[in-house]
């Protein structure tokens, strides 16, 4: 992941131990370590940094934003609950992550931090009728009440609103969702209950070729 070995990345050296260090450094030389909130923002005041990895805490991440509006934050928590992932429609690009579980878990995490810091787009999407999707999170919001999805429907509507100048083949979607085991039906009925919970000129129809959103 060359792209990341430009970038200026910091996390608390108390929370994270020498294998995450390790890690982190793998991906890139310029690693900034700090033991206490005055030492992180004094590195925000002082260095470009990029990206913070950190332990979850809204008020903390609230003056992050106020210094930087286009860091990315990595936001480790014990559990993820409703009122988290309210909060992240204020403090944008940043990523909730309750545990690990594989280094490719948090490989992928960092491809989507670059990808949103070389695009400079936000990982909060609005739509129309008062729905906005949060990327990094999988979450649908509407009116700031969010809106129960299955694990394949906000796979499909984030690739689809990931991928929203273009529209995503049946072959590409059968990959992505549905590991090569997708069936017509099951791709309409999904189509049919995301339109349901969220409006129906949401996702397009491009005949023969697949879906693509409308934003």
């Amino acid at each position: 992941m060359n792209e990341l070995k430009y970038l200026n990345v910091c996390y608390n050296s108390k929370e994270n131990d020498e294998k995450f260090h390790e890690l982190i450094s793998t991906y890139t030389n310029n690693v900034f370590k700090y033991n206490n909130q005055d030492e992180l923002i004094d590195l925000i005041n002082n260095e470009e940094i990029h990206l913070v990895i950190t332990k979850y805490n809204f008020e903390l991440l609230k003056q992050i934003r106020v210094l930087n509006n286009q860091i990315q934050i990595i936001a480790f928590l014990d559990k993820i609950n409703h009122t988290h992932l309210i909060e992240s429609l204020e403090i944008e690009y940043v990523k909730f992550i309750q545990e690990l579980n594989c280094v490719n878990e948090f490989i992928y995490i960092l491809k989507d931090c670059v990808k949103n810091i070389d695009s400079q787009k936000s990982n909060i999407r609005k739509l129309k009728n008062n729905f906005i999707y949060d990327i990094y999170n999988k979450t649908l919001f509407k009116n700031n009440k969010i809106i129960s999805l299955t694990k394949r429907e906000s796979l499909f509507l984030g690739l689809l609103i990931k991928e929203y100048n273009r529209a995503i083949s049946y072959e590409e979607i059968n990959k992505e969702i549905w590991n090569n085991t997708m069936t017509q039906d099951a791709l309409r009925s999904l189509v049919k209950e995301i339109r349901k919970k969220t409006y129906k000129e949401l996702i397009i129809n491009i005949s023969g070729i697949g879906y693509r959103i409308d934003l």
